[in-house]
C-alpha cells in the first residue's frame, strides 16, 4: 500500500475520532452549564445569593407612613438605584447599577447579585459625615443602597424614597459591608437622644432599622428582611 493511499484510508477514521471528540465536548460542555443554572451563579463566579433578590412594590405614603395616597400618573417617574460609598448619607458616589423596571401595579425586582462586581470595585474608604460614629475595624468598607424615584424625563425626585416595614411603618437602610464589622455611636441632638449599633456578622447586605419614639430617641440597629417591605414614596421634605 503506498503512503497516499494510507493516508486517504484512515482520514475517516481520523474524522470520526474527531466528531466523536467535538461531541463528548460539546455535551460537557452542555452539562457543566445545566448544572450551573441548577446551582445559580453569581456574577465573578460567586453563588447567587436568593435573599439578595428582592421583589417589592412601590407605594405612596402619607409622610407618617400610615396611610395611602394617589399615585402619579404612571409612566411619569421611574426608579433610580445609585449607591452612597463610604457612609449612610451623602450624594451618591455611583450610578443606577440596578435598573429596576415598575409594573403598572408597582410591583418590581431587584436582584443585587447582579450588581455586586460594581460595587465591590467603586467601594471607597469610610469616612462618616456624622463624628459621633465609629467603625470596627477602622478599614471595613460599607455602602448604602439610595433608591430615588425620579421623572420619567428628568432628574428630580418627585418625593421621598425609603425602604418601609408596613408591618411596623418604620423606615429602613439597605447597607452592604464587605467584612464583619461593627458601627456604634451615640448623641443627643436637639433634645433627642440618637443611637447607632450596627452589628455585622458577615460580608454582604443587612437591614438597618429607624425606630423613632417620643420616649427613646432614635435607635438604629441590624434587623432579619421584614415580611412585609415595600419601597414608599413620602412628600418631599422643605
Amino acid at each position: 500500500m503506498t503512503r497516499r493511499a494510507a493516508i486517504h484510508r484512515a482520514a475517516p477514521c481520523t474524522l470520526r475520532a474527531t466528531f466523536r471528540a467535538a461531541f463528548c465536548v460539546a455535551t460537557c460542555a452542555a452539562v457543566c452549564a445545566a448544572l450551573l443554572a441548577l446551582v445559580g451563579c453569581g456574577h465573578g463566579g460567586r453563588p447567587a445569593r436568593p435573599d439578595w433578590v428582592i421583589r417589592s412594590r412601590l407605594v405612596f405614603l402619607t409622610a407618617d407612613l400610615r396611610a395611602a395616597r394617589p399615585a402619579p400618573p404612571a409612566g411619569s417617574y421611574r426608579l433610580w438605584f445609585p449607591f452612597v460609598l463610604g457612609d449612610f448619607y451623602g450624594a451618591p458616589g455611583t450610578g443606577d447599577f440596578v435598573q429596576a423596571s415598575i409594573h403598572r401595579d408597582g410591583r418590581f425586582e431587584v436582584d443585587l447579585n447582579r450588581s455586586l462586581h460594581d460595587l465591590l470595585v467603586s467601594l471607597e474608604p469610610t469616612h462618616f459625615m456624622l463624628s459621633f460614629l465609629r467603625l470596627s475595624p477602622p478599614d471595613a468598607r460599607m455602602a448604602r443602597l439610595a433608591p430615588a424615584t425620579l421623572q420619567a424625563d428628568g432628574i428630580d425626585p418627585i418625593g421621598r424614597t425609603d425602604w418601609v416595614d408596613l408591618d411596623s411603618r418604620e423606615r429602613l437602610m439597605l447597607v452592604y459591608v464587605d467584612r464583619p464589622a461593627r458601627i456604634t455611636g451615640y448623641t443627643v441632638a436637639r433634645g433627642t437622644p440618637i443611637g447607632y449599633d450596627l452589628r455585622f456578622a458577615a460580608a454582604g447586605y443587612a437591614w438597618v432599622r429607624i425606630r423613632a419614639s417620643a420616649e427613646h430617641g432614635i435607635f438604629y440597629s441590624v434587623v432579619p428582611r421584614p415580611k412585609h417591605l415595600v419601597l414608599a414614596v413620602t412628600p418631599a421634605q422643605d
